[in-house]
């Protein structure tokens, strides 16, 4: 009688319909396995970590830029745009008054935000050349793509922010990004 019952239970593991379940469960489990692998391993594409406290500040923001455009100063942000990766491209900021006068002895910082990877920010200060007005800094981007530039301007009490976005198509030889190395990782060349 035990034998019997020992075949019984024996008998679904002999049944190709068991297997082709329990492969179906195991190649889901390798698949989620996987998916959770890559999205712990990635960037989450976070700008700023302090996402929460940064849309509080909105109000504060807005009020600036309002500031901003009643005191009437064009900022004017000048790159050459045949960016080279990996090579110092000369940034220039221009700060003129509402009457087109050159603006002097500002403090001028640009930090260059990557919207997809926080590890490739970069920020520096610009300083004020012979002309008036005109503060210049050399800088160099690691990864082509795009870009955030974010230049804040401040002459004794007064601020003035400026954000940029733009592209750079780059030439020469540019890290790959995340997903590429996935990639060349699953299927390589």
């Amino acid at each position: 009688m035990s034998q019997v019952q020992s075949k019984k239970k024996n008998a679904a593991f002999k049944s190709k319909w068991v297997w082709a379940i329990l492969g179906l469960f195991a190649t889901i489990f390798v698949v989620n396995y996987g998916f959770i692998s890559v999205a712990l391993n990635t960037n989450p594409g976070l700008v700023t970590e302090e996402y929460y406290k940064y849309g509080l500040q909105q109000n504060k923001i807005g009020k600036q830029y309002r500031k901003q455009e009643a005191r009437g100063w064009q900022v004017q942000l000048n790159f050459n745009p045949d960016w080279a990766i990996n090579q110092a491209q000369l940034i220039q900021l221009v700060v003129t008054d509402q009457y087109s006068q050159t603006i002097s002895g500002g403090q001028a910082e640009l930090t260059a935000y990557r919207p997809s990877d926080a590890k490739a920010d970069v920020a520096i200060s610009l300083v004020e050349t012979a002309e008036t007005g005109i503060y210049e800094a050399q800088l160099s981007l690691p990864i082509q793509g795009v870009w955030d530039m974010n230049v804040l301007f401040r002459k004794g009490e007064e601020k003035h922010m400026l954000n940029q976005r733009i592209v750079i198509q780059g030439k020469g030889k540019a890290e790959p990004s995340m997903l590429e190395k996935v990639v060349q990782f699953i299927v390589p060349e």
